[in-house]
């Protein structure tokens, strides 16, 4: 048990040594809760706002802003308003992707308002992501994962596993 709790540690750090970038999050209830996926069904996701130049997503529930510009600059998108967002929180961790996405990034929240992020690419590498849907399955509620569809992936739910690859699993359908 100490083995894989150090082993786990060592490979958490290592990914946090990768994300070299930050951006600006701003923080309202870090440690409240350390798993939740946000709502997105029905085709009611959290969407991107423009406050100048800077496009942001509030998580309406706990009231945080994730200034999305670095993201999107690597994702080659142009902010703007409007941008169907899903985010889920596992351990403490953000996971984030939105329309026209190739990615699914991972915010590591530091010190207030800011964030280290890094990403891994989708499950369906050769298609940008449309209306995606995240949910988190709490077969064990100390361990939960991370499922993620979309519409465009023809109802087929992927998994995270621990080591950030993905698995296919064939149970549910969007939204579920």
């Amino acid at each position: 048990m100490t083995l894989k709790f150090l082993l786990i540690s060592v490979i958490s750090s290592l990914l946090l040594i990768s994300c070299g970038s930050s951006l600006h999050f701003e923080q309202t209830c870090v440690t409240c809760i350390k798993s939740q996926r946000f709502s997105c069904q029905d085709g009611n996701c959290p969407v991107t706002f423009m406050i100048g130049e800077q496009c942001l997503v509030t998580i309406v529930e706990t009231g945080e802003n994730i200034f999305l510009n670095p993201i999107l600059e690597k994702e080659q998108l142009a902010p703007k308003s409007g941008i169907k967002v899903a985010i889920a929180k596992v351990s403490g961790k953000f996971y984030l992707t939105a329309n026209d996405f190739k990615q699914l990034w991972i915010l590591y929240p530091k010190v207030p308002d800011k964030a280290k992020f890094c990403s891994i690419d989708l499950p369906e590498k050769e298609i940008k992501i449309f209306e995606p849907v995240f949910t988190l399955n709490n077969v064990d509620p100390m361990n939960y994962k991370l499922r993620l569809t979309a519409s465009n992936y023809s109802e087929k739910v992927w998994e995270l596993k621990d080591d950030d690859t993905w698995v296919l699993i064939n149970q549910a359908k969007v939204g579920e």
